[in-house]
């Protein structure tokens, strides 16, 4: 199959989903990403380091972009405020080029995601 085949397949299978599928492959992306920064940092990857780090932070703030403060203001603030801690370590390791950061990040979005399973009984 071709990249632009598989592209395409991709991106039909996102816009077909449900949100709530959406969400969850977000979280798991996510902890792929960092799985995959760790595996970098190890090997003194710079590239896929940057890559991996890049590619989790725009997740996570795309899940605090999607919040509505207007349908629930005190838990969109409480959400916000665990994604700027996750954002942070992430900087953080990106700066100190260690991997010990993303274990907090991990933490805390396995929490946000198996939180959100669990609304969405799953």
């Amino acid at each position: 199959m071709s990249v632009r085949a598989a592209n395409a397949y991709r991106r039909v299978d996102l816009e077909s989903a449900p949100k709530t599928q959406i969400v969850e492959r977000l979280f798991e992306r996510f902890a792929q990403d960092l799985e995959l920064a760790r595996t970098a940092i190890a090997a003194r990857d710079v590239q896929a380091r940057a890559n991996a780090l890049d590619h989790a932070l725009r997740i996570v703030i795309e899940l605090k972009a999607s919040l509505d403060s207007n349908a629930a203001p005190e838990l969109c603030a409480n959400l916000a405020a665990l994604y700027d801690f996750a954002i942070g370590r992430i900087g953080e390791s990106n700066a100190t080029t260690s991997a010990a950061p993303l274990a907090d990040a991990s933490r805390v979005m396995a929490e946000l995601a198996g939180a959100f399973r669990e609304a969405h009984g799953r």
